[in-house]
């Protein structure tokens, strides 16, 4: 029995509500433990960070978080009630019809159904987006988003969604009509080299767009940036700091880009409170994760995955069961990939503690590093006022974080960097 008679012999109309309650129980589950671990621990501050926070300091991050986590909560409600409107509840089958009663080409078919499934998902997400600004992150402090810089970035982010998506649907959708049955190896290629394309031209075509860049030229900065950037032999395109003080007080630095395009970036709110040897400490790790070899992995694990994902593409497009069970009665070539599209991270879930971990894996080693080339004592501090300035959360619970957290706590990573200066110092 080939994959196709599998797909077709499965009861999608039962595993599918299975498949997403159990991944909301779940979910809900570990953010309730949360809540209790943040609960149970809110009278004390951890020994590690009595020196760093205040009692004022604390009591706003278990605060914050527990706010961050129920309305996350919230938000999982909603999307979980929208993806059962477009597929058993019918939407999906409504919006195709009226696409085949405009259009009866699969590429203007494909353009047309994907930019009323994004206008949908806008007119959900824009309130849950204003909550989150103007009254979460405005309440305790941390929003900076004027209604203008808003509005902007919502007309911003959605010019760039239908010009992306558009365009990267009518290619998948003409090779579906023109290559055969093999169509799905073609289309992964055509979708991996248009991500390429897209994260290449990343920091010079659409970051630009929402944040002004600059390159560092504080001298007290500059100096041990080009000390570090000799030591390891590194060559960028620059290091620039960016206006994120526009949208937010939280501090952030992170890597994009590659080739003769790759580019460091620290929050103008960062460079605010961390010292010169901190933020060396801080571009070490940076530096940690192209030279440790982590982006080229990433890379390709999402070449693996992304193959395996437009095989299991192809399959189900030869298994009418697979979208009958969804739902989907109005069987088009675009109504079918756009299904697929919608409902395949409720049967991938179980693999976000995977990816999780191994990414967690990858800050330890970028830490780690660091440290070689900067100062300890530097990475810790500097460690400590991210999560300060941030207001994370010191206390979370195991199982959320082994769960949710692509970083490992805060106090896991502290702890790990103050062993290797203990051995240093035995």
């Amino acid at each position: 029995m080939n994959l196709v008679d599998i797909i077709n012999d499965l009861n999608f109309k039962v595993l599918f509500p299975v498949f997403i309650g159990i991944k909301f129980l779940l979910e809900t589950y570990l953010k309730q433990r949360n809540i209790q671990s943040m609960e149970k621990n809110k009278d004390k501050i951890p020994e590690r960070f009595v020196s760093v926070v205040t009692e004022e300091e604390y009591k706003k991050s278990i605060n914050y978080n527990t706010d961050r986590i129920r309305f996350s909560m919230f938000t999982a409600f909603v999307s979980v009630g929208v993806l059962l409107l477009f597929t058993t509840g019918g939407l999906l089958n409504f919006l195709t019809k009226i696409v085949q009663d405009i259009t009866q080409s699969n590429i203007l078919g494909i353009i047309l159904l994907g930019l009323l499934i994004v206008l949908v998902d806008e007119i959900v997400g824009i309130p849950l987006a204003i909550y989150s600004t103007f009254t979460l992150e405005e309440k305790y402090g941390f929003n900076k988003t004027t209604t203008k810089t808003f509005v902007q970035d919502l007309i911003k982010n959605l010019l760039i969604t239908v010009v992306f998506s558009s365009t990267l649907y009518a290619v998948v959708i003409s090779i579906i009509e023109q290559l055969g049955e093999n169509w799905w190896i073609y289309a992964f290629l055509a979708v991996f080299l248009f991500q390429a394309v897209i994260f290449y031209l990343y920091p010079v075509l659409i970051l630009p767009l929402f944040n002004k860049l600059e390159p560092i030229t504080d001298e007290k900065f500059k100096e041990p940036i080009e000390k570090l950037l000799n030591k390891i032999n590194f060559k960028a395109k620059g290091l620039f700091v960016m206006d994120g003080s526009l949208r937010s007080s939280h501090g952030n630095a992170f890597f994009t880009g590659f080739g003769n395009n790759k580019r460091i970036v620290f929050y103008d709110t960062l460079l605010e409170t961390i010292t010169p040897t901190e933020m060396e400490s801080i571009l070490g790790h940076e530096l940690g994760h192209y030279k440790l070899g982590h982006i080229r992995r990433t890379l390709v694990s999402s070449i693996f995955f992304g193959f395996f994902g437009f095989y299991i593409l192809g399959q189900a497009f030869m298994a009418d069961q697979f979208f009958y069970g969804h739902g989907l009665d109005e069987i088009t070539l675009y109504s079918k990939f756009l299904l697929f599209y919608l409902v395949i991270g409720s049967y991938t879930f179980f693999t976000k503690p995977i990816s999780s971990y191994i990414s967690r894996q990858r800050e330890f080693a970028a830490d780690d590093f660091s440290i070689q080339y900067t100062e300890v004592e530097s990475m810790i501090s500097g460690l400590l006022k991210l999560s300060k300035d941030n207001s994370s959360n010191l206390t979370p619970d195991s199982l959320y974080s082994s769960y949710y957290y692509s970083h490992p706590p805060i106090a896991e990573r502290v702890k790990s960097l103050e062993d290797k200066k203990d051995l240093r110092n035995a």
